[in-house]
């Protein structure tokens, strides 16, 4: 896009390139695909040099790197909560085997019916 040409025409090839790979890395995130941002954040930090960071770079990195880590919150948090259900799922389970163990199988039918 030409906005993209501008504003990267504006900034050093190495800035230009961090706020890339951290905009891929959101983009790949949002789709969930975890191992591709570690990967651009890997390649990131080969890049990343503190001591040449404008401040408008910086503060932007920040910005983007405070949406990533609030989007890992929310996966790990949902993540979790996953968890739990499918642990009383398996516990309701356990109990229905146990009490299904002394049925026979039509008093079995008969209980998945109720």
């Amino acid at each position: 896009m030409l906005s993209d040409y501008k504003h990267r025409c504006h900034m050093p090839d190495a800035h230009y390139l961090l706020e890339q790979l951290t905009q891929d890395a959101i983009k790949a995130a949002r789709v969930g695909q975890w191992d591709q941002v570690i990967a651009l954040y890997d390649q990131r930090m080969a890049q990343l040099q503190i001591d040449h960071l404008s401040p408008g770079l910086t503060q932007t990195l920040l910005r983007l790197d405070q949406w990533l880590i609030t989007r890992v919150q929310e996966v790990q948090a949902a993540t979790q909560q996953n968890l739990f259900e499918i642990q009383d799922q398996r516990r309701k389970l356990e109990i229905l085997k146990r009490q299904w163990g002394g049925h026979s199988t039509a008093q079995a039918r008969h209980l998945l019916t109720i």
